[in-house]
């Protein structure tokens, strides 16, 4: 549990906050970030949310506030994304709440649960970060759940999938956040310039493609070889027109 990181985007109401490091010291986590939270909120974090941290007030005292979701996921190698919003299209696989630490306990290095706001949760561009998209299925009359409330589910899972398996999972090391965004941007301008898709259309291609990869579990090594398979692609590419142009002169 000690490898896992909470990151809530952007809270908004310190009692949430405070709630969420109760839920965590339940369930052996101790790991929060906090993206760009409200003044409300702090740092310094305000005494409502000590209020709710019930003997877990070490958990809030050594809280990150950072300013974006790229800085909360550095050094990451596996991020799991919540939401309770259905979307057109997801850019990872799909899984329940009781699903989620099957994957998690599968991959080695550092893993990040990724909670959204408090009134809409993530952006599809934040979803876009991550390798597994996490739900919580609910009654239809009521679907919504409280921050603290979706962080003591998944905490709640992952706890005990980890008392039931301990350490005899076997792990596989998968590039982290930082890589694979610098191969999904290279596949991005890719993509564009073989026009395999438009400006208008991208962003739902590359969801889909994304979705592709990250269902592949893609390692550092892996991720290395279609970056460069994408730089050799260009050049040929390149080398190809010039010398079409070099015989158009000619002629």
């Amino acid at each position: 549990m000690e490898r896992v990181r909470i990151v809530l985007v952007e809270p908004q109401e310190p009692m949430n906050v405070g709630a969420v490091a109760r839920a965590m010291r339940n369930f052996g986590l101790s790991r929060l970030y906090l993206v760009n939270p409200s003044p409300r909120v702090g740092p310094p974090w305000a005494r409502e949310a000590y209020w709710l941290a019930v003997h877990a007030e070490e958990v809030l005292d050594r809280a990150v506030a950072v300013g974006s979701l790229g800085e909360a996921l550095g050094g990451v190698s596996f991020v799991v994304a919540t939401t309770g919003r259905p979307r057109e299209l997801y850019p990872a696989p799909v899984v329940t709440a009781r699903e989620v630490p099957v994957h998690v306990l599968s991959v080695k290095g550092e893993v990040a649960l990724v909670f959204g706001r408090e009134t809409f949760g993530l952006t599809n561009e934040e979803l876009d970060l991550a390798h597994l998209i996490g739900t919580i299925p609910t009654a239809p009359e009521q679907p919504s759940l409280n921050l603290a409330q979706a962080v003591v589910v998944f905490a709640y899972e992952l706890y005990q999938a980890s008392l039931r398996q301990g350490s005899t999972v076997s792990q596989e090391e998968l590039a982290d956040v930082a890589a694979l965004e610098g191969f999904f941007a290279d596949l991005g301008r890719y993509v564009l310039e073989i026009g395999f898709t438009d400006e208008h259309r991208h962003p739902y291609a590359m969801r889909r493609l994304r979705r592709i990869f990250h269902k592949a579990r893609l390692s550092p090594g892996e991720v290395q070889l279609l970056r460069g398979l994408l730089h050799q692609s260009r050049y040929a590419v390149a080398s190809a027109l010039k010398k079409e142009g070099t015989k158009g002169k000619d002629g």
